[in-house]
Formats: C-alpha cells, structure tokens, sequence
C-alpha cells in the first residue's frame, strides 16, 4: 500500500486550488478597480482646477489676449468669475492657440465651449481611448448663456 494517493486526498487539493484561484481572482479585480479608479479621480481633481482657473481667473498677465504667447503664464478666460471674455476665447481658437494650454500639463484632453447654440471653441484632440474624466461648467460669454467642457483620459 506505500505509494498510493487516496482519492480523498486528490479532492481536497483540487478544493483548495480552485479556492487560492478565486481568491487571487477577486484580489485581482479589486486592486484594478481602485487603481482606474484613482486615475479616474485624480484627473477629475485636475480637470476641475483648470476649469475653476479658466472660467473664474482672468489670466496672467490679465491682459494675455494681445501679447505673444511667450509670455502667458497661465490661461484666464474671465472678466469676472464664470463670465468669459470673446476676445480671450476667439485669441485661444485662433490657428495653434491651443498650445497656449500646455501649462496646465493637460497631457490627453479635449476642451469645447459652446454659446447657446453653436460650438466656439475646439481644442484638443479626439481619441478612440474611451473619456475617465468629463466636467461641464455653466458660463456666460459676454453676457450670453453658454457652457464650457473639459474631457480628459
């Protein structure tokens, strides 16, 4: 009888595998959903902060619209909080303005601004990889309702 396995023992091993399997499994989709999920809120926080500067601040230098690109330090769209300068908005829409938002590192990104109606600012790209952080905020644009959009991945 030396050198047989019996059958209870070959069950209990196959248990006890299929139990370490579900258990390194479960371990597995936990970990990965809180790091998505931690990106996710990560660029949300930042997505957030460039909204709050460009929709509320007035930029520096303030009067940023009419100097050369060089000496923007950061991107302020507003006269006063939440209502956005046309000038400022039609100098970042005009051809390659957009580089004017490298400061903020946005790295992946996709930034529109709509009046009522028709959409006025475009900058970005688009992008198959599916959007982690979207924030909408409420403007006016010269005094007409309006929104501005931040998407990043």
């Amino acid at each position: 009888m030396f050198g047989q396995v019996r059958i209870e023992f070959i069950f209990g091993m196959v248990i006890f595998g299929l139990v370490i399997f579900f258990i390194v499994s479960g371990t597995n989709l936990v970990l990965s959903r809180i790091l998505w999920e931690s990106r996710s809120n990560s660029l949300k926080a930042k997505a957030i902060s460039v909204l709050s500067i460009m929709v509320e601040d007035e930029g520096d230098p303030v009067d940023w619209q009419i100097l050369p690109d060089s000496s923007v330090k950061r991107v302020g769209l507003a006269n006063q909080p939440y209502n956005l300068s046309r000038e400022k908005v039609n100098r970042l829409s005009s051809p390659n303005n957009c580089t004017l938002l490298n400061n903020f590192d946005l790295r992946a990104y996709r930034l529109k601004i709509y009046n009522s109606t028709n959409l006025i600012l475009f900058c970005g790209f688009d992008s198959l990889e599916p959007v982690t952080a979207i924030v909408k905020k409420s403007i006016f644009i010269d005094n007409s309702f309006g929104n501005i959009s931040l998407e990043m991945w």
